[in-house]
């Protein structure tokens, strides 16, 4: 299968962008990756997936906020959903991407201090 590069965006507000050209906005936090269809499928739907997690209407017309376990729940799926988004960038990423992930550490594999396991 055929490569082409892809800039994906992780800006909270509009995440599950990827776009074939680069976009000349310096407020975009955007990551170059080379990717075939079938990638680029699969990270579409992490990114997706993930920003569909954090933004659950359920949570914001119910009092589950409220419920810290729930909360904590919460946070740890859509932290799970960046790490994996994360690291498909980093393994699909051009050597340019790879080294600004790296000098950021946005790629490990040590736990998060704050995060909690799931219950």
């Amino acid at each position: 299968m055929e490569r082409k590069t892809y800039y994906v965006n992780l800006n909270p507000i509009s995440m599950d962008d990827i776009s074939p050209v680069k976009i000349p906005d310096s407020t975009l936090i955007q990551y170059e990756i080379e990717a075939t269809k079938e990638e680029l499928e699969k990270i579409d739907f992490l990114l997706n997936e993930t920003q569909d997690h954090d933004l659950e209407f359920q949570n914001l017309f119910t009092f589950r906020h409220f419920d810290e376990s729930i909360a904590e729940t919460d946070r740890h799926e859509y932290q799970d959903g960046m790490d994996k988004v994360i690291q498909m960038i980093y393994d699909l990423g051009t050597p340019e991407t790879k080294q600004k992930i790296e000098e950021i550490h946005m790629v490990n594999d040590e736990k998060k201090r704050n995060m909690k396991p799931p219950r």
